[in-house]
């Protein structure tokens, strides 16, 4: 009895194997494949096979930064610069927003290259971030 229950178990074990392996015997037509040329993408060798490129605020990644970091980099950047009173700095996505009130002791042509000077170090240290430098007396 239990040589004829193993005979039929095999039986529709292997029954559903092959219908389960896609036999399609009304495909008359062999697929085609195309002969396009293809370019061949490694994975950056970081050991995570490329994901620290999907996630960009994954703390391992090593270009991981948060908006008290940046804003930290920004007010020293700002500390450089000799002519400003006083700054406001917002971010708002990639947007930063920078207003700068500047030493009543400075020309009008002294303010204008102080806030290109201001934009321009912006622009150079923190790429991530579309940068507007306001200026005011």
């Amino acid at each position: 009895m239990f040589k004829g229950m193993r005979r039929l178990t095999i039986a529709i074990l292997l029954t559903v194997s092959l219908a389960g392996c896609g036999i399609n015997s009304s495909n008359k037509n062999p697929p085609q494949t195309d002969t396009g040329n293809y370019k061949a993408q490694n994975y950056k060798r970081d050991g995570y096979l490329g994901i620290t490129n999907v996630n960009p605020n994954d703390p391992l990644n090593p270009t991981y930064h948060h908006y008290e970091d940046d804003s930290n980099l920004m007010k020293n950047v700002l500390a450089q610069f000799q002519g400003i009173e006083k700054s406001n700095i917002a971010i708002n996505g990639p947007n930063a927003r920078v207003k700068i009130k500047a030493k009543s002791n400075l020309t009008a042509a002294q303010v204008e290259e102080l806030r290109s000077q201001v934009q321009n170090a912006f622009d150079t240290n923190m790429p991530r971030y579309k940068t507007t430098v306001k200026m005011s007396r």
